[in-house]
């Protein structure tokens, strides 16, 4: 007895049904099979039975003697309504696969049944020109080409519309790039971390960035602390010593304090050499007094050991792939402002993302380092460069190859200068900042840049309007003080006509205390609501007494005359006249001899009366 009948009794052979097998005619068989041997068996089959109760799903029965063999041919494509209800009864307890296996039909019926039957969503099916990438294909492939990151390209399409996932992205992307470049080869680096407040790695890259048309050079300093990953990232013109301090002043500030050891490359500006048998780093002496300043320890790198920074270097990467690749700027501003809103002010990217190492975002886990850090020193660091120039009599000068223009006051004069990464500063000779302002950009390098206000105190030429240079006076002052623009509205209201008056009093009052100092006053005047040159000085006046000029003592001429550094009156030398003149009595003499007589006869009274 097979396992089959056991199970199901009802396919047992009854005692009268005949029990000889059908056997098959030999000539029925192939040529090829050997008809002496005893040939297959077809077994009755009972197609219904007489007990009551569930009945197992429908199947054929086999042979009494063999199980029965797999049916070949085409699958089934119909399924009867008595396993249509089992397949919904078996539906709440097993999935699509058991029931299929369990009924004895294919997984495509019972998933059919299910969704005809409402208990199974609908299957969407990956047509032609259904695909949620279709209408973006083409703007994918541009950036694929462009070699933009999947995150990227996905942030960037879902700005135009998408609203499909990452993963149908993904693989329509790896496709894409198999096609356009090969796969990145990988290499084994060495992984470490660093405690809280412990290290800062800081590294320069350069790009090549397209910016108001031009490909400019352009030298990114990147500043990362180990521990929480957060990034200080600034864009800059060159890599001079003066640009390297006052990026790191600036990172520090940025991150609210300093980490006890910065690590930097082989960077000249940093460091001159290496000296002994264990090369032994020789700083540079401004750098070091710069380290020492802020108190931080500075760490130098071995020669070609980029993964030192590992961490520093990724991140350049990300900077590539997630902010400048395929971008193009306006100008130094633009990209400035970019720079920023991507740094801190974008969700998921820069420094609000969720960093794949450390699975923390790199804002959150500063609010965790900042208190580990080194505070800041009272006073910073002087990371300009200062030389002396001599501005010409057309009050002019040359900063970097560019002629600029500068108060008419300081025609003539010698003046000190302080360069800095993004501006420049001169001073007057009583060293206040008498300008200030930002380098032209690169398509204007070479010209001539003329500032109208640095002309206005000189007398006017005749047959000039007042009102056209009222006007241009007004744009071009509010152009050097772009944070006056309130007051200057304010003064135009309360003064009328009068308002170019008090704006050159106003540029006035910058040459005399310095453009801070002025800038500090009009903005006190401005909270008060005194739109007024007048109250500008008198702020000015009381806030900043200027010193009374002492006389310089000229090495010669007529200055010991003019000082009073010389004798007492005296006519000695003129005592050859008096021997010229001889014996003769003259009004002085008879003057001298009554005086004589006259002491002589005193002198006799009181003897006598003594």
């Amino acid at each position: 007895m097979t396992r089959f009948t056991k199970r199901f009794p009802e396919h047992r052979p009854k005692p009268d049904q005949d029990q000889s097998p059908t056997t098959t005619p030999a000539s029925a068989l192939p040529d090829s099979q050997d008809q002496s041997k005893p040939q297959c068996t077809t077994p009755a089959r009972s197609l219904k039975t007489d007990q009551q109760g569930p009945q197992p799903p429908k199947q054929l029965a086999p042979s009494l003697e063999q199980p029965a063999q797999r049916r070949r041919g085409r699958p089934r494509t119909k399924i009867s309504a008595e396993e249509r209800e089992e397949v919904v009864r078996l539906q709440q307890f097993y999935g699509a696969r058991k029931i299929a296996k369990r009924i004895g039909v294919s997984r495509y019926l019972v998933t059919q049944v299910l969704e005809q039957q409402g208990l199974l969503s609908p299957r969407t099916t990956s047509l032609p020109g259904t695909s949620k990438l279709d209408p973006f294909r083409e703007t994918i492939e541009l950036r694929v080409k462009k070699g933009l990151t999947t995150k990227r390209i996905h942030r960037e399409i879902a700005a135009l519309g998408y609203d499909g996932g990452r993963t149908i992205l993904a693989e329509h992307v790896q496709q894409l790039r198999l096609r356009v470049t090969g796969e990145p080869k990988t290499q084994v680096k060495r992984r470490f971390e660093t405690a809280a407040g412990e290290e800062l790695q800081i590294d320069w890259s350069p790009y090549l960035l397209p910016i108001a048309g031009l490909m400019v050079q352009v030298r990114a300093l990147g500043c990362l602390l180990a521990f929480s990953r957060k990034l200080y990232l600034r864009f800059y013109r060159n890599e001079r010593q003066s640009t390297l301090l006052e990026g790191l002043a600036s990172a520090f500030q940025y991150f609210g304090g300093i980490t006890q050891r910065v690590v930097l490359d082989n960077m000249s500006t940093a460091v001159l050499g290496h000296i002994g048998s264990d090369q032994k780093p020789l700083w540079h002496p401004r750098f070091l007094d710069f380290a020492r300043h802020y108190g931080f320890q500075p760490f130098a790198c071995r020669v070609r050991d980029p993964d030192r920074k590992g961490k520093k270097e990724k991140s350049f990467r990300l900077v590539w792939d997630d902010l400048l690749k395929g971008s193009e700027f306006s100008s130094w501003e633009d990209l400035d402002q970019r720079r920023a809103v991507w740094l801190d002010h974008t969700p998921g990217v820069g420094n609000q993302r969720l960093h794949g190492t450390t699975r923390r975002v790199p804002n959150e886990a500063w609010l965790q380092e900042r208190p580990l850090l080194i505070q800041l020193p009272e006073a910073s660091f002087s990371v300009h460069e200062e030389s002396a120039r001599l501005v010409d009599r057309d009050a002019t000068l040359s900063i970097r190859g560019t002629r600029y223009t500068v108060p008419a006051a300081l025609a003539n004069r010698s003046v000190a200068v302080r360069l800095y990464a993004e501006h420049f500063e001169v001073l007057d000779p009583n060293g206040r900042i008498a300008c200030s302002r930002t380098y032209v950009a690169d398509d204007q390098k070479g010209q001539l840049i003329i500032d109208p206000t640095h002309y206005a105190n000189l007398p006017r030429r005749p047959g000039g309007g007042n009102s056209g240079s009222a006007e241009r006076l007004d744009d071009a002052f509010i152009r050097r003080f772009p944070n006056l623009s309130p007051f200057i509205d304010g003064l135009k209201l309360r003064m009328k006509s009068l308002a170019p008056v008090h704006i050159r009093s106003l540029l006035r009052l910058s040459d005399r205390y310095g453009q801070e100092a002025m800038v500090v006053a009009v903005s006190r005047a401005q909270h008060y609501r005194r739109f007024d040159a007048n109250a500008v000085q008198r702020i000015l006046e009381r806030n900043h007494p200027l010193a009374e000029t002492d006389l310089i003592p000229p090495l010669g001429g007529a200055g010991p005359a003019i000082l009073g550094e010389v004798e007492s009156p005296c006519f000695d030398g003129f005592s050859d006249l008096d021997r010229a003149a001889g014996p003769a009595s003259t009004p002085a003499d008879s003057l001298t001899d009554s005086t004589d007589s006259t002491d002589s006869t005193d002198s006799e009274d009181e003897h006598h009366g003594s």
